[in-house]
């Protein structure tokens, strides 16, 4: 189907009949536009509008402005870095080439010539050499105030002037000027253009450390920690002393789970947490943490491995305290002494299991200078009715003497003869018990209860008779 030429098209329309309906016309119209269509498309695109070169510099400082950019960092903003002076220019040379001979002190006397003159930035350049001189003699106050003056004249570029903020607050940290160096770290970041470092976050944080404000302080090492793809170990150690000093107790707990997450080798750090726990009062978690650093081999000294045993013992596992120093002695990770053995004793003998008690008591008796183990396995032995075994280990215990209270041991021995229905060997060991004072008014009593009763033992009263006092309570000896 050909298409009408506009002009044919629009006599079409002004010959048209008038009945003709509008959506007749209307139809009639979209043809002939379509038949058009190919040719409009054709029709070259108007030339883009050409924009000049502050055009686009406008354009892009306005998006920067959207974007946060103060306008003091906007690139029209920056002035251009003007030149040394010409009167001063080959001084400056000269100073520049000792200072890189580290002939510092030629350098700064040069340099101290020149304070007065030339140009605020002749200025700056000078006294910011001789911050750098100074700092090469470890001088780091007199590079600091140097640095300082060189920023008060107001004359170095952006990128100058920045960096010379970063480097005066360390200088300021670094040489114990901690309130400067608060104050210039906080400038730095306030007038920086270009992103500020982590590190500075981190110097910020140590200033403020040593003033002892340690929310300040932890706020900036969080600043520091998120702005890394990969958190430094020693950040993370740093936030950890500040949350100790600052009692966050919780706080540290979760810091010391990251600092495993980083390095779940080190040993230290697993002990710290359980620590922490303990503090916490969370007796449980601790022991479990420095459990899992046992089996993986992290508590190697014999320190670490007293401190899981005390921490069992603490949370009522005793069975699992004398287990753990069982094998420790077993793997020689502990000596086989008597200091480990009656941790074992005393560990089993909460756990009531009274024949690896008896085992590790006999090994200790056997040792011992003294015959506190011999008074207990006695102790013991009463305790189970065992009669003729317990006075036989009290009677030993005193034989070989060192006892704290041989009166009670003594006392024991009248319990274990009293059981035996031998009423004359009870009332000689009671005889021998008020001689001392811890026990002198209970042997005194019973002693003239026994008294009275018929010498024959097979006249005597049971041991579970009421006539038959309770021991002693079993103490140290």
């Amino acid at each position: 189907m050909s298409h009408q030429h506009p002009a044919a098209f629009n006599a079409a329309v002004a010959a048209r009949p008038r009945h003709l309906h509008w959506r007749r016309l209307a139809a009639v119209a979209v043809l002939g536009l379509a038949g058009n269509g190919a040719a409009l498309a054709q029709s070259p695109a108007p030339p883009p509008v050409r924009q000049t070169p502050a055009q686009i510099l406008a354009a892009k400082e306005a998006a920067m402005i959207a974007a946060g950019v103060r306008a003091e960092c906007l690139p029209s903003k920056q002035k251009a870095t003007p030149n040394i002076s010409e009167d001063i220019v080959e001084d400056m040379r000269e100073a520049s080439v000792l200072l890189g001979e580290k002939k510092t002190d030629l350098a700064i006397e040069k340099l101290k010539k020149l304070v007065t003159k030339g140009e605020d930035y002749d200025k700056a350049v000078i006294h910011y050499n001789l911050g750098i001189g100074y700092s090469e003699k470890n001088d780091l106050a007199a590079s600091a105030s140097y640095f300082a003056k060189a920023l008060s004249y107001n004359a170095l570029s952006l990128q100058q002037s920045e960096q010379l903020r970063f480097n005066l607050g360390q200088l300021y940290v670094a040489s114990g000027q901690f309130d400067p160096g608060i104050d210039a770290l906080r400038d730095y970041m306030a007038k920086a253009c270009s992103p500020v470092s982590p590190d500075a976050h981190v110097f910020l944080a140590s200033a403020l450390a040593e003033r002892k404000r340690y929310p300040e302080a932890l706020s900036e090492v969080d600043i520091a920690l998120a702005a890394t793809k990969v958190p430094k170990e020693s950040w993370i150690q740093f936030k950890l002393g500040l949350l100790y000093e600052a009692k966050d107790y919780k706080g540290s707990a979760e810091t010391l789970l990251q600092l495993i997450s980083v390095n779940a080798g080190k040993g230290d750090y697993w002990k710290q947490l359980a620590g922490v726990l303990l503090q916490m009062e969370d007796s449980t978690q601790a022991a479990a943490v420095l459990a899992l650093a046992e089996r993986q081999g992290m508590l190697a000294s014999a320190d670490d491995i007293r401190n899981l045993y005390n921490t069992y013992m603490i949370i009522g596992e005793p069975q699992k305290a004398a287990q753990l120093m069982d094998a420790a002695i077993a793997d020689k990770k502990l000596p086989l002494d008597e200091k480990n053995l009656e941790s074992v004793s005393n560990a089993w003998i909460n756990a009531r299991e009274t024949g690896k008690a008896e085992a590790t008591l006999k090994q200790l008796a056997s040792m011992a200078e003294r015959g506190e183990y011999y008074f207990r396995l006695g102790a013991m032995y009463g305790d189970q009715e065992r009669w003729k075994d317990s006075r036989e280990m009290l009677e030993r215990a005193l034989e070989k003497g060192g006892l704290k209270k041989p009166g009670e041991a003594w006392f024991r021995i009248a319990v274990a003869s009293y059981g035996s229905n031998d009423l004359k060997g009870a009332i000689a060991a009671l005889q021998k018990s008020v001689a001392y004072d811890d026990t002198r008014t209970q042997a005194s009593e019973w002693l003239r209860s026994l008294s009275t009763q018929p010498m024959p033992a097979a006249a005597a009263p049971s041991a579970t008779s009421s006539s038959a006092p309770a021991a002693p309570a079993n103490s140290a000896s």
